[in-house]
């Protein structure tokens, strides 16, 4: 009976382990299969797109060089620089010697501060004086006292000769002496002053740039010439005003009101720099213009329409259309 007991005993102890172990073995493949199917959603995606941080470097804008070549410009001589630089952009007979016209006075004012200070004061003379009728002036008379920075405003905005005849006298006065007159000394000193900038093809017979034998410049030499200017602290401010007032004492005292000749210094942008026009020379510009990350001189040099020239170089707009006035019908008297 005993035996019978411990047998039944033994049978059911066994078909437990057999059931555990049968148990266990379906939790572990369970166990084991979710572990599969979430390691394969939780952890990091085997074909997922790497995201890249690193910043992005900036492109520089698309600059488009302008077809200088195809426009349609008068000029007979042209040169496109950078003001900064020098480097020509673009250029037409830029060698070619020609008539200079009042564009010369930009030598004429260099060479004056190298002996004058803007705050010397000169008195008017006779020979200085100019018939207004027949030159460019700013308006002087004999006695008239001016500063060298007043006749400097004088020689560039309205481009008068008569600025430009006593700047010359009074600065020739102060160099030495070689036994000739104050005025061909300073004739001397401009073409000193421009073999100096490097003016190689230059030549100058007077200070106003009025057409004479011998008196010749180029395009590429205005433009040397510009630069100097600009770098000038007198000169700079005084070729982008587009009025000025100067104030001249004597037996006469006064107040002069100037306007500048460059119609382009009231686009917005330029900054000078000289106007021109003779017989010979023709219609003569140089301008100094900035915009953006442009910063150029244009010397335009026996031109039939400067302005129109300058505008299509620099890309300006053309100037507003002046307005056609309406008729008015005359009145009629009452019957």
């Amino acid at each position: 009976m005993r035996q019978q007991r411990r047998t039944r005993s033994t049978i059911l102890g066994v078909a437990l382990l057999v059931f555990s172990l049968i148990a266990a073995g379906w939790t572990f493949s369970r166990l084991h299969t979710q572990s599969n199917s979430s390691g394969s959603s939780a952890g990091a995606p085997a074909a997922a797109t790497a995201v890249d941080t690193t910043p992005a470097t900036p492109q520089p804008p698309v600059v488009t060089t302008p077809d200088y070549a195809a426009l349609n410009l008068s000029a007979k001589s042209i040169e496109l620089i950078d003001a900064d630089t020098g480097d020509v952009r673009f250029e037409r007979d830029a060698e070619a010697q020609r008539a200079p016209a009042s564009t010369a006075k930009i030598v004429t004012a260099l060479t004056a501060l190298r002996s004058a200070r803007p705050e010397d004061v000169v008195t008017i003379q006779d020979a200085d004086v100019v018939d207004p009728a027949l030159e460019s002036n700013m308006g002087l008379k004999a006695g008239d006292t001016v500063t060298v920075h007043d006749l400097l405003v004088g020689l560039f905005l309205p481009s008068g000769n008569d600025a430009a005849n006593a700047l010359a006298r009074f600065t020739g006065e102060r160099l030495p002496d070689d036994g000739k007159p104050p005025l061909q000394r300073f004739i001397a000193e401009m073409n000193a002053e421009a073999t100096r900038l490097g003016m190689t093809q230059s030549h100058f017979v007077n200070p106003s740039g009025d057409d004479a034998d011998g008196q010749v410049v180029t395009a590429h030499d205005l433009g040397v010439a510009a630069r100097a200017l600009l770098a000038d602290p007198a000169l700079r401010p005084i070729v982008a005003l587009p009025t000025a007032e100067v104030r001249v004492g004597g037996p006469d005292a006064r107040v002069i009101r100037l306007t500048n000749t460059n119609e382009l210094v009231l686009t917005t942008g330029v900054y000078g720099v000289k106007t021109g026009t003779t017989e010979n020379a023709g219609e003569c510009l140089i301008v100094a213009y900035r915009e953006a990350q442009e910063n150029v001189i244009a010397v335009i040099l026996g031109s039939t329409d400067r302005y129109a020239d300058a505008r299509a170089l620099l890309g300006l707009p053309a100037p507003p259309a002046t307005p056609v006035a309406t008729p008015v019908p005359s009145a009629t008297a009452a019957p």
